[in-house]
């Protein structure tokens, strides 16, 4: 890939609209109920765990995507193979995310537009973005996470002051004790949102201060998870448990029933262009994570060349990957629970074990030697 270069900064911006993407207006970890929360909280534990393993990865081989380690790790024969897997997993996920985002806008405000209009104009500027480069997408995050920031404190203040929030809603906390509440932080919200971060070991080998990489995801990962949880508690306290499980889109909901004097009223723009904002980045990020995996694998000189099909592929499959919004939903409970654990949490795992015997061991050939000082 070309060596364009991001600050630590950009990083964090990166990940914390990665990471609110979606997560923040969809419902996430039903098992759990009013301590939904909580568990976002629990999770953000695992998160970081997470997350850690994928740092020791970019401190080992700096230079490397997630593929050209698995490759140095595994041998070609096997990590080959497998690095490919992920090309179709990110492309899948970038396809979902954009599936939602356009029903969410076909639902709420552009209910006579064709989906095709409303996720063509929207990969379309993907493509755009992503053929300027990753710097591009990465200054572009610290403008439009100020604008989210703003969206999100004015949207807060909209809710507080039109006196929606009913604290006893989120009582009991711990009403069927702590075995749901952890087994929908390590079943569900660990792998969505925070096991979603896999993508981003494509993008830490263009940070311009590698030592920074840790510090700034750990960041990024604490201030996302808290507002998440924040996001989430304040959407049950005005919906209700029961409400917030059933709403496809519970923070819509929310902030569509905000009326403050008669005066302020349909504030539905608020929620829109958040997932407009993060919606954007997440597609726009696991499109790159497809395009850096694809370009690494097969050697391609020139990376952006692959941005246009890629996109169309993302596209075309937004179109087809489900007839409703419900079967979409539905859909996307295997790959929850079966795919994403496999390759965001067990094989990074995985990989780790793997590498800390073979250096034990002293299994590496002597040209393949990582950096250790990391």
């Amino acid at each position: 890939m070309e060596k364009e270069r991001i600050s630590a900064r950009q990083l964090f911006a990166l990940i914390l609209l990665f990471e609110f993407g979606t997560a923040l207006v969809i419902p996430i970890g039903f098992a759990a109920q009013q301590s939904v929360w909580l568990s976002i909280l629990l999770a953000l534990i695992g998160g970081i765990l997470l997350f850690l393993v994928y740092d020791y990865f970019f401190r080992q081989y700096p230079e490397l995507p997630f593929s050209g380690y698995t490759q140095k790790i595994l041998g070609k024969y096997i990590g080959w193979p497998l690095s490919l897997l992920y090309i179709p997993f990110f492309i899948y996920i970038a396809t979902r995310d954009l599936r939602e985002a356009g029903d969410l806008l076909i639902t709420s405000v552009y209910d006579r537009t064709p989906l095709l209009a409303v996720n063509a104009l929207m990969i379309i500027t993907v493509i755009y973005i992503l053929r300027k480069g990753i710097e591009v997408l990465a200054r572009m995050a610290e403008i439009y996470l100020i604008i989210l920031i703003i969206l999100g404190v004015l949207g807060n203040i909209l809710v507080f002051t039109s006196g929606l929030i009913d604290l006893k809603n989120l009582l009991p906390v711990v009403s069927k004790g702590w075995k749901d509440i952890l087994v929908t932080a390590y079943s569900d919200v660990l792998i969505f949102p925070f096991g979603e971060m896999i993508c981003f070991t494509t993008i830490l080998p263009y940070l311009n201060k590698p030592q920074k990489g840790r510090k700034t995801g750990v960041l990024a990962l604490i201030f996302s998870g808290t507002i998440l949880s924040i996001t989430h508690a304040i959407e049950i306290s005005v919906l209700g448990a029961e409400m917030y499980s059933r709403a496809t889109f519970p923070l819509l909901v929310t902030i569509s029933k905000v009326n403050i004097a008669d005066f302020l009223q349909r504030l539905d723009p608020i929620v829109i262009l958040t997932l407009i904002i993060g919606d954007f980045f997440k597609v726009s990020i696991y499109c790159y994570a497809a395009v850096s995996v694809a370009s690494n694998l097969f050697k391609l000189q020139k990376p952006k060349k692959l941005v246009l099909p890629i996109g169309i592929i993302i596209l075309f499959l937004s179109l087809v990957i489900a007839s409703n919004l419900t079967e979409h939903f539905q859909e996307g409970e295997f790959v929850i629970h079966y795919v994403f654990p496999i390759l965001s949490v067990a094989l990074p795992v995985f990989l780790l074990l793997v590498d800390l015997i073979r250096k034990r061991l002293g299994l590496y050939p002597s040209n393949i030697r990582a950096d250790d000082e990391g």
